[in-house]
């Protein structure tokens, strides 16, 4: 997701969300015991992990997948907790952090590694220079926005995204090579410039970062784009065949990969006026439209076509 300043607006944070929680999804994997209660680790191989932040209202997913030579950390959270102190209790070998975009919640944590790698481009490289600062990521941590008890290492009032170091730029059909293992760069724009998903063909799993989970789906601020959303999404589709899990880095772990032609057609519909019913509202300024699916939302501009 990417964080909206509007908290009023149920549009965009529902009241009281929290009662939703705990996700019956997540009873369906084996927990790690770990001792940051701010983290909830799930084993979903046994080559994946799932680094769950159910306290704030994002419910930020990093994952942790082991290769036989080098372990990726597919995003780093909010910064709020440790990541470093968690992924270092997991495994022992080297780890790269692969971004599936800059949002403030995908790498809170990026400065606590020394090799990242980012899809190249303006948008990101204005994030890793700059990260975020408290006062640009609202009221993030603030208010009903978490429910559990902040860690106690957290200075709250220095909190922020921090700047952080990129060790390897990636484009559009690069490859993560871990060992016996590979992670195939897709470049994913719409919700971001620099959005990518990530396919490991051998284990047919495809990390989709924030271009696709099931809450809804943010197409409505000034660096989205819904014609490039489309173009991401016939392109996640036509390659169905070769994945089967979906992963996303919000809420669940694991979708059926049917839900990405879904999206794509409702984005069509939505771009060509059929789209049928839409809540109206407002979200940092913007007047957007909500249309709700069965298993995920899209939040639009209201003058997208």
């Amino acid at each position: 997701m990417a964080y909206s300043n509007d908290t009023e607006s149920d549009i965009i944070v529902p009241k009281k969300w929290y009662e939703k929680l705990p996700r019956e999804v997540w009873s369906h994997y084996p927990k790690v015991d770990q001792t940051d209660p701010w983290f909830e680790i799930y084993k979903l191989t046994e080559s994946v992990y799932a680094i769950y932040e159910d306290g704030q209202f994002e419910e930020v997913i990093s994952y942790l997948v082991l290769g036989e030579e080098k372990a990726a950390l597919i995003d780093t959270g909010n910064g709020i907790g440790n990541i470093k102190a968690v992924v270092d209790g997991l495994t022992d070998l080297p780890v790269i952090v692969v971004n599936t975009h800059t949002h403030g919640d995908h790498i809170g944590g990026n400065h606590q590694f020394t090799d990242v790698a980012v899809l190249e481009s303006d948008f990101s490289h204005n994030k890793a220079d700059n990260g975020q600062t408290r006062e640009q990521m609202g009221h993030y941590i603030d208010g009903d926005m978490v429910w559990k008890p902040l860690p106690p290492y957290l200075d709250v009032e220095s909190w922020r995204i921090h700047p952080f170091k990129v060790t390897r730029w990636l484009k559009d059909g690069d490859k993560v090579e871990l060992g016996d293992r590979t992670l195939d760069v897709v470049h994913t724009p719409g919700h971001s410039p620099d959005s990518i998903c990530l396919l490991d063909k051998k284990n047919k799993i495809l990390w989709t970062g924030d271009s696709f989970y099931p809450a809804p789906i943010y197409v409505y601020a000034p660096t989205t784009n819904l014609d490039q959303f489309i173009a991401s999404f016939k392109k996640m589709t036509d390659m169905i065949p070769s994945y089967e899990w979906v992963m996303p880095s919000h809420n669940e772990p694991r979708m059926e990969r049917h839900l990405i032609k879904e999206c794509y057609e409702a984005a069509v519909n939505i771009k060509n006026g059929t789209a049928g019913e839409y809540t109206e509202g407002e979200a940092a300024g913007i007047k957007v439209h909500r249309y709700d699916y069965e298993r995920f939302s899209l939040i639009v501009r209201a003058e997208r076509a």
